[in-house]
């Protein structure tokens, strides 16, 4: 181990020890007592001062072969070292557990344009050519997005793409968007619309995407029929805008393929059952919608607004709400947390884990219940989780995929937070320079 500077190896495992039980005293404490005046947070994390050696170490160790004793002798940690390298740092976005456990990752080539990646225990590697991809609610079906167009595979793995089930191409979908969005700039006037997607999710066997990009959203359906949801072509026609563009695009598709929710920055919160056509229409409760997911039992959607870092999020249930056919701005839904900005969350039997601005992970069961939060150290970009619900993959701004086993029972000296869960691996995917294990 000739990477490793031991002196400063032992600051970093002191330092992270003794901020980690600090912080999360001081937590414990303001949170059972309200937050009382004087309450003294504890003194800062000194990590920061040695953030250029831990790195060093990481690189050298990563091409010696050694991640797992790196791991060992320097507990991973972000926000020590977000400030010392903020122009390498850049959004990961997790983007599907495949059948074999394996994970697509999102990242960026030295030009800037989307990547993806498949990480797995052996390691991690190119998925060449993919430049975005998404995965159904069952796992089965995986949607990749590259120059030609959109393919739907059955049964992906590291090892194998699987069996291709249904394509569609640009220039047939770009078409029928020009016929359904005409005299308007939208997705299909985008030279490399591979390349604006933000989100893209198979349902109904593979035979129909949604695709959630900052040109609108759309469904597509394999009977060759391109839709765009949102915005309004009627309505930006009527004030005379020119194209489809939006600021903080979102969507999801409830589990059991019967629901669509979507928003952008500017609109409210749209929830359509696809069989009947029904579109209803949820108004937020904070300023500027940014996130829906459905739960895992496609009984219920959430919905969160946020307004600078903060917002709320509120939850519909689905029942009541197709016994009752319309909503209307008196409606009062149950408010699931009024603090956090969420900008990714995954589902689960338990509830939904969100993830916001300030990059704390937290568990809220469908009461409202916090169960447990858990701190990553920097803005959330991306979340996803496995099938079975034992791993957790969370991307973050700082460049950072963390790996969380949720089933562990335990948790770490180095953890902030009151999450009896464990980080078993993590990626630093910054930009130009190779991903590094840690």
């Amino acid at each position: 181990m000739n990477w490793l500077n031991k002196e400063i190896a032992e600051r970093w495992r002191e330092e992270g020890r003794r901020y980690a039980s600090e912080i999360n005293e001081y937590v414990r404490i303001g949170t059972e007592t309200g937050w009382p005046e004087g309450l003294e947070p504890p003194a800062e994390d000194e990590r920061r001062s040695i953030a250029g050696e831990i790195m060093k170490m990481v690189r050298a160790a990563n091409q010696a072969g050694e991640a797992t004793t790196l791991r060992e002798l320097i507990p991973p940690a972000s926000w020590p070292l977000t400030a010392a390298f903020e122009e390498q740092l850049q959004p990961v976005k997790p983007l599907t557990f495949l059948k074999d456990r394996s994970l697509l990752v999102q990242a960026f080539d030295s030009s800037g344009h989307h990547m993806v990646y498949v990480v797995n225990g052996k390691g991690i590697s190119v998925c060449t050519g993919i430049s975005h991809a998404g995965g159904a609610a069952d796992g089965e079906w995986t949607a990749l997005a590259d120059e030609q167009g959109i393919r739907i595979v059955r049964g992906m793995t590291a090892a194998q793409e699987g069996e291709q089930v249904v394509r569609f191409l640009w220039s047939d979908v770009k078409r029928q968007l020009k016929e359904a969005v005409p005299n308007m700039e939208s997705l299909a006037d985008i030279e490399h619309p591979e390349q604006a997607l933000e989100e893209i999710i198979p349902f109904d066997e593979g035979r129909k995407v949604l695709l959630v990009s900052s040109y609108g959203i759309y469904l597509l359906r394999n009977e060759n029929k391109a839709i765009l949801l949102h915005p309004d072509h009627a309505q930006r026609q009527e004030y005379e805008m020119e194209d489809t563009y939006i600021d903080m695009p979102h969507g999801d598709v409830s589990p059991d393929g019967k629901w669509i929710a979507y928003g952008s920055q500017s609109s409210d919160h749209m929830l359509q059952e696809l069989k009947t056509e029904a579109l209803f229409t949820i108004y937020p409760i904070s300023s500027y919608p940014h996130y829906s997911r459905f739960s895992k039992n496609s009984e219920e959607v959430w919905f969160n607004a946020c307004h600078f870092y903060n917002g709320a999020t509120l939850k519909v249930p689905l029942p009541h709400l197709k016994q009752n056919e319309k909503c209307s701005e008196t409606d009062e839904w149950p408010v699931m947390n009024e603090e956090m900005r969420v900008y990714a969350g995954a589902a689960v039997k338990d509830g939904q884990i969100l993830g916001d601005a300030y990059g704390y992970l937290k568990l809220i069961a469908s009461s409202g219940e916090e169960i447990w939060r858990y701190f990553v150290g920097s803005t959330i970009s991306g979340m996803t989780v496995s099938h079975d619900e034992k791993l957790l993959a969370v991307g973050t701004y700082g460049g950072m995929l963390h790996l969380l086993r949720l089933d562990s029972g335990e948790k770490s000296e180095y953890s902030i937070g009151t999450a009896d869960i464990l980080e078993l691996d993590r990626w630093v995917l910054w930009r130009n320079q190779e991903p590094l294990r840690w």
